[in-house]
């Protein structure tokens, strides 16, 4: 079957276009002033630019989306995906086709119309630039250090932040000196109020993204340091850690209930809203063990977050994983818990399977946490592999209730291996610098396969060895 014509198809679109355009003036010409409400929205719904510059010309709803997909279509035939938001495209194609083909006359073939697509992402791009942003965050309570980095992403206390922004910021609230400034006084005034309701602040810089993504991506960038620092310093000591959301120094609640015999009870509690574990010097734990792996992989999984030009496959593949762990520790819900955490498993080592795909997920997911010294067998973590699998899926197919208590039991159990399972990813694929090459799908597989043949054999040796201790201990 031949290959059908793109191009041919977006001439078609823009065609249909100016049609809808002309059927619909025809429309109101030809309907009297009185019965204008009687018109479909759906014939009279959109617009385009007037060619006089004056106001809208009116144009057909079906004919303001194939506009829309028009654009889309430019910016995903463009060197920009991800850099640029789709309204921003939108918008510049509406106006270059109708200086184009309608003002100028241009005829509509694929010539003119792939070059008023890509004119437009090129209009586009003019927005983009590197912008630093600043979220505010919950992290720890302690302030020593008050700064640290995870790759590109660098966490300040709330302390130090004002102490760095405290010139630029008052040159904000300064101004030109002109009336409108008491508004930007108001906003800063808001602005600094609801940061310093939080402990720390995460600092990114974006390149060359429009304003839109560029928000965007400061805050999966953030998201997703956090969501390493679940993983690093374990999701017991950091599931008060978050970024954004309400300001809220402390959490106070309040319970009111009623007894049978009419009298009233009231119980207030207060709770911290950040990490209580830590004490001052806790970066020392950064430079212990695996820690520097840690670290390293996951300034390298975060990068292309920060840095659109920057491809790296696996890097995807982690963020992703450790999205789904990172919610998984803030959740409150015991069964979300497993929940998120197994899908983290999963997002993390499967490679397009549809079969068997609970052996898979266990296997590979032992694989990368086995450690000879801390486990008993291969078989032993694998089977806690394929209880957490049986978990998710009896929750997710109504055979287990959320309420059950053996759910609320397991979670944290749960959240412990698939820490252990992330953590030994980012360990092994640092270590074999992976996370520098661009690998397919099918040498990831591949390579899961020759880590369950390691991890069989690690294990088999630890049995021989503790049944004749005279051959030795493990490799």
């Amino acid at each position: 079957m031949p290959k059908p014509n793109k191009k041919a198809a977006w001439v078609e679109d823009l065609s249909f276009v100016f049609e809808e355009c002309e059927r619909v003036h025809k429309l109101i010409s030809n309907t009297p002033p009185g019965e204008f409400k009687n018109l479909s929205r759906s014939d009279v719904g959109g617009d385009l630019p007037h060619p006089a510059g004056r106001g809208n010309m009116t144009c057909s709803t079906a004919g303001v989306r194939r506009v829309r997909h028009l654009a889309e279509q430019a910016l995903l035939n463009s060197d920009a995906g991800g850099t640029l938001e789709l309204d921003r495209v939108y918008r510049a194609f509406r106006q270059i086709i109708v200086d184009r083909f309608v003002k100028d006359g241009l005829p509509i073939d694929e010539r003119n119309v792939e070059k008023a697509m890509s004119s437009a992402v090129k209009a586009a791009k003019r927005d983009r630039a590197d912008t630093i942003h600043y979220l505010p965050c919950r992290l720890m309570y302690a302030a020593k250090p008050d700064s640290f980095s995870v790759g590109p992403v660098t966490f300040l206390t709330t302390k130090q932040f004002n102490e760095r922004m405290s010139e630029k910021l008052d040159a904000y609230a300064r101004g030109d000196g002109s009336k409108s400034m008491k508004v930007e006084e108001g906003l800063l005034e808001d602005a600094r109020y609801y940061y310093d309701g939080f402990t720390w602040v995460g600092q990114v810089e974006i390149l060359n993204c429009d304003a839109g993504v560029s928000k965007m991506r400061g805050q999966l960038a953030v998201t997703a340091a956090l969501n390493f620092i679940h993983v690093i310093f374990g999701s017991y000591h950091t599931d008060r850690m978050m970024v954004g959301g309400p300001r809220m120094e402390n959490d106070r609640r309040a319970h009111i209930t009623l007894r049978l015999d009419g009298s009233v009870d009231v119980s207030t509690s207060w709770s911290a809203t950040s990490a209580v574990g830590f004490h001052e010097g806790w970066n020392a734990l950064l430079e212990r063990e695996t820690a520097p792996l840690l670290i390293s992989a996951a300034g390298k999984a975060i990068e292309p977050m920060t840095n659109p030009a920057v491809k790296r496959p696996l890097a995807t593949r982690l963020t992703d994983a450790v999205g789904w762990f990172g919610d998984a520790v803030r959740e409150e819900s015991p069964a979300a818990q497993i929940v998120k955490a197994v899908t983290a498993l999963e997002a993390l080592v499967m490679t397009g399977e549809h079969i068997d795909i609970a052996s898979e997920v266990s296997t590979r997911a032992a694989a990368l946490c086995f450690d000879p010294e801390r486990d008993g067998t291969f078989e032993e973590v694998n089977k806690e592999m394929l209880h957490a699998y049986d978990m998710r899926s009896k929750l997710a197919h109504g055979s287990l209730s959320p309420f059950d208590a053996e759910v609320t039991q397991y979670a944290p159990q749960c959240l412990y291996w698939a820490e252990r399972v992330i953590g030994g990813a980012l360990v092994l694929f640092e270590s074999h610098g992976l996370l520098d090459r661009d690998l397919s799908t099918r040498q990831l597989k591949e390579g899961m396969t020759r880590l369950i043949e390691a991890a069989k054999q690690l294990s088999d040796e630890k049995s021989l060895a503790l049944k004749n201790p005279q051959h030795g201990g493990t490799s």
